[in-house]
């Protein structure tokens, strides 16, 4: 095996380096093949390197190659994609460093005189940095030549730009980044570019797309690998505010956000919002109302809430939406109808005695409230502890948070002298007045 990968760099190097330092011959006029003896040798040389190459005998097929690629090297476009596989055959064979660059500096060769005589730079510039990137030495020196290439591919391809070589471009983003050669914001700059074509591509459909979409996962990893708040505010906004209306835009961005915990910045809120208008969501809509309610915005939390409950088909999380509607409605000190929402909580989720404190603390919050009389406003607190009590038989584990309720509030309860004066004894039922309209039990503090 050694003397045949020897045998193979040989007559690759020096096949290269006459062609490259001589010139070819036969073909200077434009035509394909030459004239005379030089067509004659150009069309048998093609045909029996193509035979033996089709048989990925390349050891057979490498003399009659190096003519072809050397005299005629308009012949045919396999001369460049076969060269390129002999000398890949060849460097999965050798270990010694310098063979190595000389056989990836010929392939580069290759590359370049294929573009010379058929065209195409962008895709073949691609190919190119893939390769350079994928064997040679791994430098940043080298790491930035293959991204260079690359960069320049993807400019020129743009949406036709193949997946190996946007996912090799941006890990090669990354591996100068990490080598402290490039910054954050210049990572996020190239995946703003890859995650465009590649989403685009995806869009489409058809074979392209089902070929870019194994690299989507990995290419995104790279970008939320990197990206922090100071790099990601910057970008989103900027595309935000080109495309508002992009749905598919909008849901990527916000998980990544989130992802990133860059959720409590205004542009999260304002995406987040414009997201919630075009496509409406429970969860959403539930995240709104969470950050709002954080920022002491009641009244627009009010809104998301109500928006959440609408949408949301599970009644547990409808439950949950309750509560929290509840307790920001208690906040507004609309009791009653916060009550109500507790209850509805309650109703959809029986397990749950979080309603049950919600509503003793409402009870507490209205007691100034409900009654002219003082007695009548100290009979509130019995109310509240009664639902203290059935939050605690409902779900034991709530049972110390509701005796610390119990216990915070039974200092404001009747003594026994005033309850004697109002001819009541404890034990007794008592039931308290407004809107309250609920039967307890008389207790003295």
């Amino acid at each position: 095996m050694k003397t045949i990968a020897k045998g193979i760099l040989t007559t690759l190097f020096l096949a290269l380096t006459i062609g490259f330092v001589f010139g070819q011959k036969g073909y200077l006029d434009g035509s394909k093949y030459g004239h005379g003896e030089d067509s004659i040798s150009c069309i048998k040389n093609l045909s029996l390197y193509r035979e033996y190459a089709r048989q990925e005998n390349y050891e057979i097929a490498q003399s009659s190659w190096a003519i072809v690629y050397n005299e005629c090297p308009k012949a045919s476009l396999y001369i460049y994609i076969d060269g390129i596989k002999m000398i890949e055959s060849t460097l999965k064979t050798i270990q010694d460093a310098t063979q190595k660059k000389r056989l990836v500096d010929s392939m580069m060769r290759i590359y370049d005189k294929r573009i010379k005589y058929f065209g195409k730079e962008g895709y073949v510039l691609g190919n190119k940095g893939v390769d350079f990137i994928k064997y040679s030495e791994n430098t940043i020196e080298n790491m930035q030549i293959g991204y260079d290439w690359l960069k320049k591919s993807i400019q020129l391809e743009k949406n036709e730009s193949g997946p190996a070589q946007l996912l090799t471009f941006m890990q090669a983003s990354n591996a100068l980044l990490q080598a402290n050669a490039f910054s954050a914001g210049q990572v996020v700059s190239d995946y703003g570019i890859v995650s465009e074509i590649v989403d685009a591509v995806i869009k489409k459909g058809g074979k392209d797309g089902a070929r870019m979409e194994p690299a989507k996962a990995p290419i995104d990893q790279i970008f939320e690998g990197v990206a922090s708040c100071d790099e990601l505010v910057p970008f989103y906004t900027k595309k935000f505010t080109e495309t508002p209306d992009d749905v598919e835009f909008l849901k990527k961005s916000t998980d990544l956000l989130r992802a990133t915990k860059c959720n409590n910045t205004e542009l999260f809120f304002n995406m987040a919002s414009r997201l919630n208008t075009l496509a409406p969501a429970a969860d959403l809509a539930y995240e709104l109302a969470r950050i709002t309610n954080q920022a002491d915005k009641l009244e627009e939390s009010t809104k998301y809430y109500k928006q959440a409950i609408e949408l949301e088909l599970e009644n547990i999380n409808k439950a949950k939406y309750y509560l929290e509607l509840g307790d920001v409605t208690r906040r507004l000190g609309n009791y009653q109808q916060a009550r109500t929402y507790a209850l509805n909580s309650a109703e959809l989720d029986a397990t749950n005695g979080y309603p049950y404190l919600l509503i003793g603390n409402i009870y507490a919050a209205a007691s100034k409230t409900c009654g002219e009389e003082e007695f009548g406003q100290k009979a509130v607190y019995w109310a509240a502890v009664d639902k203290f009590l059935k939050a605690k038989a409902i779900d034991a584990t709530l049972t110390d948070d509701a005796n610390k309720f119990i216990d915070a509030y039974r200092p404001f309860f009747p003594d026994n002298e005033t309850i004697f004066f109002y001819g009541l004894k404890e034990g007794d039922t008592y039931t308290v007045g407004c809107w309250i309209n609920e039967r307890t039990t008389v207790r003295a503090r």
